[in-house]
């Protein structure tokens, strides 16, 4: 029954009025199905981006003043720009280093936490001013909490750190909040701290933290951008929730995301999204969408899902819909689905054989280029969702299928480098 759903959340509440499978999901938790968590995370997306954008523009000034000293906003030589985080945190870096290279015009890396652990003499050094910008739903992963603190040990001044995370109890938290002089915490909203075991709420929760630390100048007009995009995602979601779920056949056993700038991001976000829901049922890869077409493709078979996001930069997407028009014909007439993710461009499309689901089709939002993001990983987190919830997946603990992953990876013992 729909009276089943959580009244003291009333950004679900207009889900009781929907008629879409994934409103049946939120209204009607089914915990002994895996179904407890998920559909909620997912839906509650839309209102944890209006919190975060404006928790952020309460910090604005404070955080403004402890990146000043990095030299961030300066006109001589900017510190370098640096991503950390393992998995989807890693990713939502990876869904924000072109904007920040556009916006302060340095050089700006993202450099998973797993990569800097196992190899930490390759990254840092004494020369170079860094801004390192840490990512983690949890903040209590081994190779998180070691980057942090072989930083701070290491490099105590010239890195300045900015964590960004979903638990104001875990780890990173904590060491932040002891070490304040060279540490800015950014604490999200408890609910982003996802309890299902894939990353939804908090991937684009942090995604929208991150964004706003560019637009750190123009807070106003990043919490209205913001706030049109979030009306763009529940558009997104009410519309086309049915159709996804009908696009998540079983049949379908492998998937292929394909983005440019911050939908690069969302690419291997919502690959990594259906292969870890499905318990690598379904096996799913990400490719920018020109690098798709040098040797990646060859992968593409009749059992296959080709996502292309669409990208609202006039000059990138003309090399997009190159690829989509090259390739379309052959994909259809193996008997792959090509679906498009985009705001309002379906008419490019005609006369071929392409699912087309725009979120924005009457122009009302205008989510500009380097904040597409978070809608076109809206698709992958349904698609994988609806995968699972077919194939009689656990959906909020996919790792019961598989004894060889947890919601907090354990198990990794740290070296010290010096041994």
């Amino acid at each position: 029954m729909k009276d089943q759903i959580n009244l003291s959340q009333p950004h679900l509440a207009r889900f009781q009025k929907a008629q879409n499978v994934l409103a049946d999901l939120v209204c009607n938790p089914r915990p002994e199905a895996g179904l407890a968590h998920t559909p909620t995370e997912i839906a509650q997306q839309p209102h944890l981006w209006r919190w975060t954008s404006r928790y952020l523009a309460d910090n604005a000034g404070k955080l403004n003043t402890f990146l000043q000293k990095s030299g961030l906003f300066g006109d001589e030589k900017k510190p370098m720009v640096v991503f950390t985080g393992a998995g989807t945190s890693d990713f939502a870096g990876q869904s924000l280093t072109d904007l920040y290279r556009v916006r302060f015009q340095t050089c700006t890396e993202n450099w998973p936490t797993t990569r800097i652990t196992a190899n930490p003499g390759d990254f840092f050094n004494n020369s170079q001013q860094y801004v390192l910008i840490h990512f983690a739903r949890s903040g209590n992963s081994p190779e998180s909490k070691a980057v942090l603190e072989m930083t701070l040990q290491k490099f105590p001044k010239n890195v300045h750190h900015v964590v960004i995370t979903c638990n104001r109890d875990g780890e990173l938290a904590k060491i932040s909040c002891e070490n304040p002089d060279k540490v800015f915490l950014l604490s999200l909203h408890d609910d982003s701290n996802d309890k299902g075991l894939a990353m939804t709420s908090s991937f684009s929760s942090m995604v929208v933290a991150g964004q706003a630390i560019a637009h750190l100048g123009s807070m106003d007009t990043f919490v209205r951008t913001t706030d049109n995009i979030a009306l763009a995602a529940e558009y997104f979601l009410d519309k086309f929730a049915d159709e996804i779920y009908e696009m998540a056949s079983p049949d379908i056993n492998r998937a292929f995301f394909l983005g440019n700038k911050d939908l690069l991001g969302a690419a291997t976000e919502s690959a990594l999204k259906v292969q870890e829901l499905t318990a690598g049922q379904l096996l799913a890869k990400s490719d920018d969408t020109l690098g798709f077409r040098h040797g990646p493709i060859s992968a593409v078979d009749a059992s296959s899902l080709v996502c292309f996001f669409l990208s609202e930069d006039p000059l990138t997407r003309k090399y997009e819909f190159d690829v989509i028009k090259q390739y379309n014909k052959a994909f259809t007439d193996m008997g792959a689905v090509t679906v498009v993710i985009g705001s309002n461009h379906k008419s490019l499309f005609h006369g071929l054989d392409v699912t087309y689901l725009s979120y924005d089709p009457e122009e009302r939002w205008g989510v500009p280029a380097y904040l597409q993001v978070n809608i076109a990983v809206l698709f992958g987190q349904l698609f994988g969702m609806f995968q699972a919830y077919r194939r009689g997946i656990n959906v909020d603990d996919p790792s019961t299928e598989k004894a060889t992953y947890n919601r907090v990876v354990q198990g990794v013992h740290l070296y010290d480098e010096d041994s």
